[in-house]
């Protein structure tokens, strides 16, 4: 049996905390493109830690708290990355400032002695005191009798609920404002969740995440459900709601763990007149990894890609979606720096100046820029041949964030911007699918596509990237994507000549296999269908860069 240590954890305020990961104006932040959820981490299968003990003191194993112990102190050091671009300038009277302020690239952990983890818990990284160094625990415990209020979002690996504490909880403030993020299972009744997941996933956002994003990251806390009796009224609600879920969380639902986060609830408070835009910032850079001749970012390419091969309303047009490279970019083509491209369900109010005004400030806000730079920094390389190193992890990591932005009613306060959905992704499970996703970007044409050909008819392809509209017009052979239905997709190039489509004999092109629901996809790119017989179309997608196949 494993050795025990009770861990004694009087209320604390917490000041800071974490990201609600829930509802909002844009839509459900779980929802990461449609062919991914598949390789998200799900939790592993193993013995609960939590055994009978007295109401305040919970059983954790010696190895669980010393990780404890380690996360407190990594939380107490003034950690930085290599992309921090505050380098003091305007503080730095000392050119030999501390350089373990500065976060290793190699990721090496110093070597901790125990009674250096034993006075981080104990202080909790700081001496006391009030204001940013108040004492702030790395857990909580839930009291017994506290219950859902409603499910607030779930994705493939986790769920998020509203909970209300018994009355009068001596702990309530400690919770005010605060929702329950609980790891998923896939059935009912299988074996508890392990305390692994829940303090890897807390290593990861202490040691890997908030280094680098600071104040922007959303805080997280773990919190221990032990002897709360919580997790059963959890499934109790996914049960009764399951009718109500998306198809593809029905059937899921909580594992029995003694461990749990509680995160910040961002949903707007009530009337006071308050929303939330929420979005996925994704690739704010190319990637490293694109080809030469990429017309397209990999974001708007791997938008492009799901739409063709997967029409219809589960993946929505390639337009309808943010250009990640068009977000913090003052030099962004004004055809598609449209603000309103991150909030589409505000789309009818683009007249509203104060609604455009509040678009801009967020896509242009300084957290966006630091986001921006961390990805750059951690990833030199790309994902078809990605390195197997922690960088890149938090790279592709950084990429699937996502991004809540809290806007008040008063154009005096600031727009609270925050990112959250760090969950760690194991490279095992991870590196493949990524590798994959980037070849089939590249051999199958999405990232240099002039053209989307169905049947005998051009179609502008239905996305608005920013470098699309970005350079000098383009030359040389038109890059096709050839959609054909019922057929076994080839995704390999071929040059032909005058195959039968509106093009002169000599005109040569690159061509693109793939197989499609035909007639859902050409009525879906009507509005994108090329002018016949010279005439020129004052359509937005008719993009005067682009290669022109008639051209030999």
């Amino acid at each position: 049996m494993k050795a025990q240590t009770f861990l004694q954890l009087p209320p604390q305020l917490v000041e800071d905390s974490a990201s609600n990961n829930g509802s909002s104006v844009a839509g459900d932040c779980f929802d990461d493109d449609f062919l991914s959820d598949a390789g998200r981490e799900s939790p592993s299968n193993a013995d609960s830690l939590a055994e009978d003990s007295d109401d305040e003191a919970v059983a954790v194993s010696s190895a669980d708290m010393a990780r404890l112990r380690a996360m407190s102190y990594d939380r107490s050091r003034d950690r930085r990355c290599d992309c921090d671009e505050d380098d003091d300038n305007s503080h730095n009277t000392n050119d030999s400032r501390d350089q373990s302020r500065t976060r290793p690239r190699t990721r090496q952990r110093p070597q901790l002695r125990i009674q250096d983890v034993d006075l981080a818990l104990d202080m909790g990284g700081d001496n006391g005191g009030d204001g940013a160094g108040a004492y702030q625990p790395l857990v909580s415990i839930l009291p017994r009798g506290t219950k859902p209020v409603r499910l607030v979002g779930e994705g493939a690996a986790n769920a998020v609920f509203e909970i209300k504490l018994p009355p009068g909880s001596r702990v309530g403030a400690q919770f005010q404002g605060k929702l329950l993020r609980v790891a998923k299972a896939p059935v009912l009744g299988r074996a508890p969740t392990s305390s692994d997941y829940y303090l890897r996933q807390q290593e990861f956002f202490i040691r890997e995440i908030q280094p680098h994003l600071g104040e922007h990251a959303v805080s997280q806390e773990l919190v221990v459900l032990h002897k709360s009796g919580i997790v059963d009224d959890l499934n109790a609600m996914l049960r009764d709601m399951n009718h109500q879920r998306k198809p593809k969380f029905q059937g899921s639902f909580i594992g029995h763990a003694s461990w749990g986060f509680l995160v910040e609830d961002m949903r707007p408070n009530g009337d006071d007149g308050s929303i939330l835009i929420e979005f996925k910032p994704k690739w704010l850079l190319q990637s490293p990894s694109a080809p030469k001749g990429a017309i397209r970012c990999r974001q708007c390419a791997l938008e492009l890609r799901n739409y063709l091969k997967t029409p219809g309303s589960k993946s929505p047009r390639p337009e309808r979606r943010p250009c990640p490279i068009a977000l913090a970019n003052p030099d962004c083509p004004q055809q598609v720096a449209s603000p309103f491209r991150i909030a589409p369900q505000l789309s009818a109010l683009q007249d509203d100046a104060r609604v455009q005004a509040i678009l801009d400030k967020i896509i242009h806000h300084k957290a966006i820029q630091k986001l921006r730079e961390c990805q750059k920094s951690l990833d030199h390389v790309g994902p078809l041949l990605p390195p197997t190193n922690l960088d890149f992890v938090v790279a592709m990591t950084l990429r699937d964030c996502t991004c809540f932005a809290l806007v008040p009613s008063n154009d005096d306060e600031e727009i609270k911007l925050r990112f959250g959905d760090f969950d760690f992704k194991d490279p095992e499970k991870k590196f493949n699918h990524w590798r994959g996703t980037e070849q089939d970007l590249i051999e199958g044409g999405f990232y240099t596509a002039d053209w989307v050909v169905c049947g005998d008819s051009y179609y502008h392809p239905p996305s608005l990237c920013s470098l699309e509209w970005s350079g000098k017009p383009r030359t040389g052979d038109a890059v096709i994507l050839l959609m054909e239905d019922n057929t076994t997709t080839h995704n390999r190039p071929s040059s032909y000549q005058n195959n039968g489509f509106p093009s002169s004999a000599k005109t040569g092109k690159t061509v693109y296999r793939h197989s499609t629901d035909l007639a859902v996809l050409q009525k879906g790119l009507e509005p994108f269908k090329r002018e016949r017989g010279g005439v020129q179309s004052d359509s937005i997608y008719n993009n005067p860069l682009r290669c022109d196949p008639r051209r030999g």
